[in-house]
Formats: C-alpha cells, structure tokens, sequence
C-alpha cells in the first residue's frame, strides 16, 4: 500500500506545534538565566567590589555555606526545601525588583518607582508594599519578596507532580538548554576572577551549589514545559467558530485597520506674560478657522485617490514644493493595518473610537478628531476593521567576514593633503593585492544534498582575499558533517559579528530588520533548512545557513491566547493545592535568607549612590 501523503492541515499542525515548542525553549532559556540578565550583570559587579574590598579568600571563607548547605527552610508538601534553595528564589525576585526600578530610572529619575512600584534606593522592609497579603496587615516589600518566593516555590515543585500524574517530562533539548545556562554561569564566574562555587555564593548566599542550581534550573524547565504542552493542548481544543468568535468578540484586541489621516493645525500668536517669558497660544477663531478647513477637506474625499489628491492641494496651498509626494508616497497619508490601541491613543472621543472599532465602518467614511486644542484630524476609512495579515519572521545563522572599518580622513592643510595621497597610495596597491588573490566561484555540484546559494559577483566584489576567506570556511562546512551544530561551531570560531558566541544565530527576525540582501537571501522563495551560502553586504560577506521561516496568523494568536487563559486558571489550581502547602516553617532559615539580601541590599544602594554622585 502507497504511503499516503499528510494533508495541508496535519502539515499546518505540524508546524505550528514546531514554533509553539520553539518560543517556549526560547521563553524557557530566559527563565533559566537568572543570573545573566543585563539587571543581574549590574548585581555581579557590586559583589565583586564587596569581594576586593574585604579580601577575596576571606568572603570565600566566611561564605562557604557548609553548615547551611543542609539546612532546612520549610516544607512544601512533602517535599524539604533548603535554606539555599529558598534563598535563591527570595534573592531572584527581590534582584528583579531592584534592577528593574533601577534601569527605568536611569531613563528618568522616578521612572522607577511609577512604573516597578519599589524604590531601589530604599530598604525592602522600609518600603510599604502596596497590595495585599493574607496573614499580614501593613505589607512591606520585604513581605511582598518572601510571600512571591514561597508562592513560586509552591508552583514550580506543583509542576513537579503534575508532570509526573500527566507523563510530562524533559527532553534532550530542555536539557541542553540547562547545560547551557550552567556553562554560562561558569564563563561569568571565570570572566569575574571567581570560582563557580564562590559566585554562587555571592550571588545566593551560603550554601549554593552548582548542583543545586542545575536541580533548581531542570524544575523550573519542566514547569515550563508544563505550561507549554497544556497551553498547546487547550489552545487547539478550540473549534473554527469559537476562534472566529473570540475574534468579534474582541477584535480592538485582534483586528487591525487602515486609515488615511491628514492633520490641519491651527494657527497660533505669541504672547508675552509680565515676566517677559513666551508662550504660544492658539485662539477660539483659530481653531474654529481651522475645523472649518478640516471639514472642506472631509468634503472632498470618497476614497483613497481623492483623499490623497486634497492631501496634495492643501499642501500646495501651504507652499510646500513637494507638494506631489502626497500623491505617490503613501506613507505621507496611510496607517496600514494599525491596532486599534496604535490608532487611537490617548482619544478620549468616544464616537471616534467606536468608529475606529466598528468592522462595519463604510470605506470612504471620515470622521474628524479634534488633536488638544491644536487643531483637527480628518481620518478616512480605507480598511475596516479585519483580520490582521500572517506575520512573517525568520531564524538564520551566518558568519560574518567583516569589510575592514574606513576611518580615512582628508583635510586642507598640506601635511594632511601629502597623508591623504600616501593613504591613497596604500589604498591603490592594497586594491592591486585584491585583485592579485586567485578565487573561482565554488563549484557547488560536487556537494550533492545540500542547497548552496551564493549571491556574490566576482567581477565586482569588495575583496576578493576576503570572499576566499568566506569560501574557504563555506568549504570546510560542506566537507564536514554538513549540520547546525558543526556551522554554529565554525561561527564562534570564525564570525566577526557580536553573536557569534552564541554560533551566529538570529531568531524570529521581523520583515525590513536586516539589510536588503540578508533578507532578500533567507526570504528567498523555496528556501529551506540547511540551505546554505554567501551574501556580500557594506559589512562584508556573510556565510549564511537558513533554519526556519515563521508564520504567525491571526487564529494562532487567538488559539495561544485562549490556551494561556486557560493554563493561569490550571496554575492557579496547582499552586493552590493542598499537596503543596507550606508547613514546618523553620523561622531561622527564613531570618537567615532575609538578613543576606538586606546586607546585599545596603550594599546595592551604597554602589548605585556612588555611581550617581560619580556622575
């Protein structure tokens, strides 16, 4: 009996599960790095001044946790958690916390504390927390950082055995993505002038361990794994029609909408107040002189030819000699497939958002939307609301060969004009060494399996010595095992690009991100993974190895949606269970965990206040 071939939609399945894995491996990796975000850098600098400052061997020493190692902090069902481990989620969050606040803030001072809701330059136990937590009246944010451990703790070991009761388990993979987040702990150590075990412990306190850390990352990868099967499997529970409902139901969430939008400013006068200082000011007449306007622009307008054809006569009228650019570039008028948040902002017009939001909406129709006693906004209707188009991206690796940097200068003056014509000298006989470099164009047939697109012109590439190079490495990948392990290697080996350590990837890369022929290559018609070859950008060649093209639509976004409201009401079940409270509290372990992170937390406060005094 013949094979029988998959449908399109068991193919569709197929690889929408492959992407929804994918992003949760992704989402995974990031839960993992605790210690290696960009907030958490900040954190291991401070530790390290603490360290100097008191002498290394004696923090070693004095940190070497083998009497908290075994300690315990409390039960969490029938499962002990340790001093150290409760100390690493404690320390976690209240490390978010602190770094969050402090990177808005240096955006703005007070940006902080309006947007995180903490005040990095205040104590834990200083700051009132303002939510509310059962059991405690006043909450401080000391609070708020034991009851959100505890609370994740009961979570993550809820996950533990709901995995077990539903056969869910942890893959090569997820296991892989481990392994990596321990090496990188170590290289940061290593990059710190510390051993992992001492880093650890600055980091977490007594008592952390490399081992702890690997079982603390394999259960927080299997409760991700957890929200990932379940999330996939409610999602695709729902039918066509649920989907299609949730969609009207919601479509200011879902849908999108194009308009044309041209804006009529009125016209303001200056004034001058007893002290001199200068306003502008825009009157009553002005803004009723400047609806009038908008209202004879609304007028003369059907459709998207007409509305750009006023657009262009009021521009004219304005003395503006481009006047024509509104007629053939749409960008001067269109907001294609917007959201509707995107549209409306801050308008607190509620018959404009109503039109806005209305799928019923007539092409054509205007509508015109005062802009805060500036002036006016005529919109017109070009695309009701709809469903928004599939969302393209793409993962690539490549290497790069980088085009040496040009930082020739010339001048006026003699010397530098006699520098100049040596530097072209050099320039002329390093262009004569480029052409003397003997380089064919690989002959690809003899690589028989492999996919190898090389969009590179010989006869006027920018260095041949460095296309050879790009061949050369090109070549060594086919002669090889020809996988995505072994490019990625030669990608940290070989790539000039800033990832290369990380073997050249690029992941859910966005339509217009690269440059024209990066994305021309890796969005080529027909491409595939594991298709190879070389691009030449202004940066230089790129050794380019095709992983996966990503489409997102609409329904898939709907499905997730559903899926992860379902799943928060599974995760609210599973750290609500009686299997999981928290019992045999030992208070000292708890007294313990707390008095690390207020030391760390002076400590924090003292760095950051020098930093801003410094600057």
């Amino acid at each position: 009996m013949a094979k029988q071939e998959k449908t399109a939609a068991e193919l569709y399945r197929e690889e929408r599960k492959a992407r929804i894995a994918k992003a949760a491996k992704k989402n995974q990796k990031k839960s993992h790095r605790i210690v290696l975000t960009k907030g958490a850098k900040t954190l291991i600098a401070v530790l390290v001044v603490i360290a100097i400052a008191g002498g290394i061997a004696g923090f070693a020493v004095s940190n070497s946790g083998v009497l908290e190692r075994g300690k315990k902090a409390f039960n969490v069902g029938e499962t002990e958690v340790t001093l150290p481990e409760y100390g690493y989620y404690y320390n976690s969050i209240f490390s978010y916390y602190f770094n969050m606040a402090m990177q808005y803030d240096s955006y703005s001072p007070g940006m902080g504390l309006a947007y995180v809701g903490y005040d990095y330059t205040k104590m834990p136990a200083e700051q009132k927390y303002s939510g509310e937590i059962e059991g405690v009246e006043d909450p401080t944010f000391a609070d708020f950082f034991e009851e959100t451990a505890k609370n994740n703790l009961k979570y993550i070991k809820g996950c533990l055995i709901y995995a077990a009761k539903n056969n869910i388990t942890l893959d090569e993979e997820d296991l892989k993505g481990v392994d990596e987040s321990i090496s990188s702990i170590k290289e940061t150590a290593k990059n710190n002038n510390f051993s992992t075990a001492a880093y650890l412990r600055m980091c977490y306190g007594k008592g952390m361990t490399e081992k702890l850390v690997r079982q603390i990352l394999e259960e927080q990868a299997l409760a991700s794994k957890v929200q990932t099967v379940k999330t996939e499997e409610y999602g695709n529970a729902y039918t066509a029609a649920e989907i299609e409902k949730a969609f009207n139901e919601k479509i200011t969430t879902y849908g999108v909408v194009s308009l044309r939008n041209y804006s009529i400013d009125a016209e303001s006068t200056t004034t001058t107040d007893e002290e001199g200082k200068e306003s502008e000011v825009v009157s009553d007449a002005a803004m009723a002189k400047a609806k009038a306007e908008a209202e004879s622009f609304a007028a003369k307008v059907s459709d998207d030819a007409s509305f750009k054809n006023a657009a262009a006569e009021a521009e004219k009228a304005a003395k503006n000699e481009k006047y024509k650019d509104y007629i053939t570039d749409d960008s001067k008028t269109l907001i294609e497939d917007a959201t509707y948040d995107s549209v409306v902002g801050y308008a607190d017009d509620k018959d404009f958002q109503k039109w806005v939001s209305d799928k019923n909406t007539a092409v054509g129709s205007t509508y015109i939307l005062e802009t805060e006693g500036t002036g006016y906004t005529v919109y017109m209707m070009s695309a009701p609301m709809h469903k928004a188009a599939d969302s393209i991206t793409y993962d690539v690796r490549h290497i790069l060969i980088k085009f040496p940097d040009d930082d020739s200068t010339s001048s006026d003056t003699a010397d530098d004009a006699e520098e100049t014509t040596d530097a072209a000298d050099t320039t002329e006989a390093a262009d004569d060494a480029k052409e003397e470099v003997d380089v064919q164009m690989l002959d690809t047939s003899k690589y028989e399996g492999t996919n190898i697109y090389i969009d590179v012109d010989l006869e006027d590439t920018g260095d041949k010595a460095l296309y050879k190079q790009a061949q050369d490495i090109l070549v060594q990948y086919l002669e090889g095992d020809k996988t995505e392990d072994s490019f990625a290697a030669l990608a940290v080996a070989n790539s000039a690009d800033s990832n290369a350590e990380d073997g050249g990837i690029y992941e859910d890369v966005a339509v217009g991100d690269m440059v024209a022929e990066f994305e021309n290559w890796a969005l080529a018609d027909g491409r595939v993974k594991g298709d190879v070859g070389i691009v030449e950008t202004r940066f230089g060649y790129h050794i380019m190895y095709f992983v996966a093209k990503n489409t997102t639509t609409w329904e898939d976004t709907i499905r997730n949606d559903l899926g992860t409201e379902k799943y928060d009401d599974l995760a609210t079940k599973i750290q609500e269970s009686k299997s999981v409270e928290i019992t045999d509290v030992v208070d000292a372990s708890i007294a313990n965990v707390n008095e690390f992170v207020e030391k760390l937390a002076k400590q924090q406060i003292r760095n950051s206040q020098q930093s801003s005094s410094n600057n």
